[in-house]
């Protein structure tokens, strides 16, 4: 179902992104070793990369970096991730976990492939390094994919932070068939972790292929929308395609949301109603930014003060006192890291209008 607001898994509930798959099929078979999927939050980058790993053949490892919070971004949280999807590929890649069996601190067991967490914890070269063996003997390739992979910056192990770059790049120089796929809603965050630009990082200039997952047109929105209608046997008038069309600008997630809400309740009513609980749930998200500079930064932006002295004025004027440059400046930098902005000529916009609506309440 088009509406389903679960991610996808399958090619038939993905809308239009043919040329998207393609392109990963493409990465999978003859790319760099390391790709990087680039888009705003809810622009469809999990569905995307979910049903490339399910339907492509490789065998693959799918990290979702967002699940290592509630542990704290923990070493022995990876690991546990990373037993789960090797216990998953027991199952159609038994091979694979067999390259695996004399790796100390790495136990096959009958119904589980398990890490030693407490005496002797294979390094992660180490298990890619065995995946990579089997991977060349078999004539295939691994694709290790990452989601949120921005947030490996916080990953901890028992002597300081694990530099997950560190392992990227020492597979880039030395294994043969392994690929990685990381993506990242966050993009500036994203780009200065992995360092391309960065001469003391491990990834400096290196190639990688990169794949930036656009919105939907109007036309496309529409039809996305009709198409999701349909399936779930909604009446409706013309205008209210444009008027969720207008209110999500192309970005599928709302698209999806719009239409799960609707279709349960197709009233007049219901695109108004919708649109606030959506705001609502912005909202939310952006009381959790770091720092208040940034919503009043963001407010300023939703309100019409789009140039950089005028959004300073307004801080300014809500702040009660004179900030400097440099704050301003900063403010402005981490919303566009976090891809909630982007600066056009002289004039910053939001990328989400349903964020930019939000950002008015804060």
């Amino acid at each position: 179902m088009l509406f389903d607001p679960r991610p996808k898994t399958s090619r038939r509930e993905l809308y239009d992104r043919e040329d998207e798959l393609q392109a990963l099929e493409d990465f999978a078979r003859r790319g760099s070793p390391l790709m990087v999927m680039l888009g705003i939050r809810r622009i469809g980058k999990t569905s995307l990369l979910r049903v490339f790993l399910h339907e492509s053949g490789h065998p693959f490892i799918y990290i979702d970096a967002r699940a290592l919070e509630e542990q704290g971004y923990r070493r022995e949280s990876l690991y546990r991730m990373l037993s789960s999807e090797l216990t998953r590929l027991r199952g159609k890649w038994a091979g694979l976990v067999e390259y695996l069996r004399l790796l100390e601190g790495v136990e096959i067991g009958p119904a589980l492939v398990r890490f030693d967490l407490v005496r002797r914890l294979p390094s992660l070269i180490e298990v890619f390094s065995r995946i990579d063996e089997w991977a060349v003997d078999s004539g295939r390739s691994v694709i290790v994919a990452v989601d949120e992979a921005q947030l490996l910056r916080y990953l901890r192990g028992g002597k300081g932070r694990i530099d997950f770059t560190q392992i990227v790049s020492y597979a880039y120089d030395h294994l043969r068939s392994i690929r990685f796929v990381l993506t990242g809603s966050e993009v500036g965050l994203l780009m200065d972790f992995l360092g391309f630009n960065d001469p003391g990082g491990w990834l400096y200039g290196r190639v990688r292929d990169e794949l930036v997952v656009a919105r939907f047109d109007h036309g496309k929105s529409i039809d996305f929308l009709e198409n999701g209608f349909s399936e779930c046997g909604a009446t409706y008038a013309g205008s209210v395609l444009e008027e969720i069309t207008a209110k999500v600008d192309g970005i599928p997630g709302w698209l999806t949301y719009f239409g799960y809400y609707y279709c349960k309740n197709p009233s007049p009513e219901a695109v108004q109603q919708v649109y606030e609980e959506a705001k609502t749930l912005a909202i939310d998200e952006l009381r959790k930014l770091p720092s208040r500079y940034y919503a009043l930064a963001l407010k300023a932006i939703a309100l019409g003060y789009s140039k950089w002295r005028n959004i300073k004025q307004a801080l300014e004027l809500w702040k009660g006192r004179p900030l400097t440059n440099a704050q301003v400046t900063r403010a402005l930098k981490a919303l566009s890291k976090l891809s909630l902005i982007e600066k056009v000529g002289d004039r910053y916009k939001i990328l989400d209008p349903i964020i930019a609506g939000a950002a008015k309440e804060l």
